[in-house]
């Protein structure tokens, strides 16, 4: 349970998280994707880059307080290419989100001594893999993104509020695990993360639900009583990369519903939803699901 699994890593020898600086959302059309959240949920962006190293253009917005990078391979049928092969088997869809360190290389060793497995490494950044984490795929770094707004004195999420999408700021990141256990153990045994809340779920099948705080971040676990039933074993039963939702919370969910579907022509829906909330369907999303809480 989360006292055992956090017992694991005395809190001297866990790695520090100071937040999670990102969630990326793998794509094959950049520019639709980046328009997508600068419509929807008034994504405001600050950087465009390319990395030569794995191919791949990435773009860097903030949708108020949480980061997404929306990534795409430059080639997608390179399958020598890392993003181009993730792409390739997971389709349009979150794909991680990043660990903030203060140090990669003592990170990385920290992980792998604790007998997670990591890939590639570049020193300064690094991905710790699915099979270490209860499912989910975590990009670990030390470095400030380029030009990130939070990295200034005057930073202030607030600014992107009063948008038609009605975001006030992120509630959690939602993940699926057929591994809780597993989890736990990383998130809270070799993470310094802290466990809130650890309670039975109804939403949207039986399950259980742990709820960390990771960095400032509330990250959301849910293990279905029965992971080949329901749209959790749906998602548990494609490729993935454990991330299921990122769920905001909202000022108005009449208006913001009325900007998707009306505005935007964008389908929303309650079904699947891990919180009391309703969601733009992934399709329409370029696969990527967002849920919403007034």
């Amino acid at each position: 349970m989360a006292e055992d699994a956090q017992a694991k890593g005395p809190a001297a020898a866990r790695v520090a998280v100071s937040r999670i600086i990102h969630t990326i959302h793998a794509t094959t059309d950049l520019p639709a994707c980046r328009l997508l959240y600068q419509d929807a949920l008034g994504g405001l962006v600050f950087a465009e880059n390319y990395f030569p190293a794995e191919d791949r253009d990435c773009a860097l917005l903030y949708v108020t307080d949480h980061m997404i990078e929306p990534m795409a391979p430059r080639t997608p049928g390179d399958l020598t290419k890392p993003f181009a092969r993730m792409t390739a088997r997971i389709g349009q869809a979150f794909h991680s989100f990043e660990l903030k360190v203060a140090d990669g290389a003592a990170a990385s060793q920290a992980f792998r001594d604790g007998g997670a497995r990591t890939a590639s490494d570049y020193g300064s950044f690094f991905f710790v893999r699915p099979e270490s984490t209860g499912g989910v795929l975590l990009e670990v770094c030390e470095m400030a993104m380029p030009n990130d707004p939070y990295d200034r004195g005057h930073w202030d999420p607030q600014v992107g509020q009063g948008h038609a999408g009605q975001v006030l700021a992120l509630d959690h990141i939602a993940c699926v695990t057929a591994d809780l256990d597993a989890a736990l153990r990383f998130f809270t045994g070799l993470c310094d993360g802290e466990v809130i809340e650890d309670a039975a779920t109804s939403l949207p099948q039986p399950g259980r639900r742990v709820v960390i705080r990771l960095g400032g971040t509330h990250v959301a676990f849910i293990a279905p009583v029965d992971p080949r039933a329901g749209p959790l074993g749906a998602f548990l039963g494609k490729a993935q990369n454990g991330i299921y939702a990122l769920v905001w919370r909202i000022a108005d969910a009449g208006r913001a519903r009325a900007h998707f579907a009306q505005t935007l022509k964008l389908r929303v829906t309650e079904a699947g939803c891990v919180s009391p909330g309703f969601a733009i369907e992934p399709e329409d999303f370029l696969g990527a699901r967002h849920e919403f809480l007034a």
